[in-house]
């Protein structure tokens, strides 16, 4: 079955046109026996949370609360800090940072520090390495530091025998536009470099949004109320295809009655938001990036302990 779609008369406000599409063969047709992937993005925002999952925190700036971060660190079943970001996390728990690094505080340690260490201060390294830290230098530049840490995730998740079903990606979206991209480019290539150790949630986490790839098929996304209440805004990116896509749940949804598919230099569903329904279904015929708002979901975690 080929997947056509549309917008309803309202979708202009949600959707943005502007000109022909170029791609015409989709990665793949989505059939009956496709099984679909169930999403609930509200998990990582419960205070104590219930999924096996591991943290990595790139080399931007940690934008988000101790208030929130912190509990999602401590319950991380790997803890990585890639290049870097060993020296943002420091920085980031502030005096914790500096106990740290005196040896306290174990479970603010990261499990595995790794990169090519072009940015990360040799002195944070000695010390992490001195404290029994794992230190693994990837020193392959045709590959991000990002990338090679799914790389090393894998390894470790392999040889360790550590049971991990998501990952989350602790980075700042509001920087460098060709590390946005290319950190989208690792999101598509995740399957690839993890080998037979790939996780499907993959999810990166900014101050103000959840974003990851939804791979050729049917998935569920669980709408928490409080994004629903507030307008949240959510998109669907196509990156390099031309994706035939059918949802529900949205406020401007796409449908099969028409041929309008999802493709750069044609339509792209962005500024979109909820119709007031749990969940949202979305089927693709090809691999797309889902973006979704989250500052609510974030101000909901200043009830929290604090740090």
């Amino acid at each position: 079955m080929k997947l056509l779609t549309t917008f309803t008369s309202a979708a202009n406000a949600a959707v943005n046109y502007v000109g022909q599409r170029f791609f015409s063969t989709p990665v793949m047709a989505v059939t009956e026996e496709i099984p679909e992937t169930l999403w609930n993005p509200g998990d990582i925002f419960e205070e104590l949370i219930q999924s096996d999952y591991a943290v990595l925190i790139l080399n931007q700036p940690i934008t988000v609360s101790k208030n929130f971060l912190l509990p999602v660190w401590k319950e991380a079943k790997i803890k990585i800090t890639v290049d870097g970001g060993t020296d943002r996390w420091v920085e980031y728990l502030g005096p914790l940072g500096e106990e740290i690094l005196k040896g306290k505080h174990p479970e603010l340690f990261p499990t595995l520090i790794t990169g090519d260490f072009d940015s990360v201060l040799p002195e944070t390294l000695g010390k992490f390495r001195s404290l029994g830290v794992s230190v693994v230098n990837t020193p392959d530049q045709n590959y991000t530091d990002f990338s090679k840490a799914l790389v090393q995730l894998a390894a470790k998740r392999k040889n360790d025998n550590i049971f991990v079903n998501s990952i989350y990606v602790f980075l700042d979206n509001g920087g460098r536009f060709d590390q946005i991209i290319a950190n989208i480019n690792t999101l598509y290539k995740s399957h690839e470099l993890m080998g037979d150790q790939h996780i499907d949630r993959l999810i990166l986490v900014s101050n103000n949004s959840l974003t990851w790839l939804l791979r050729a098929g049917r998935h569920r996304i669980k709408i928490p109320a409080v994004l629903q209440g507030n307008n949240s805004w959510a998109g669907l990116i196509p990156f390099g295809c031309t994706a035939n896509v059918s949802t529900t749940g949205l406020k401007w949804n796409l449908t099969i009655a028409g041929n309008q598919p999802l493709a750069f230099a044609g339509m792209v569903s962005t500024s979109n938001t909820y119709d007031g329904s749990a969940e949202v279904t979305i089927t693709t015929d090809s691999n797309i990036v889902w973006t979704m708002g989250i500052e609510p979901l974030l101000d909901m975690t200043n009830d929290r302990i604090q740090y």
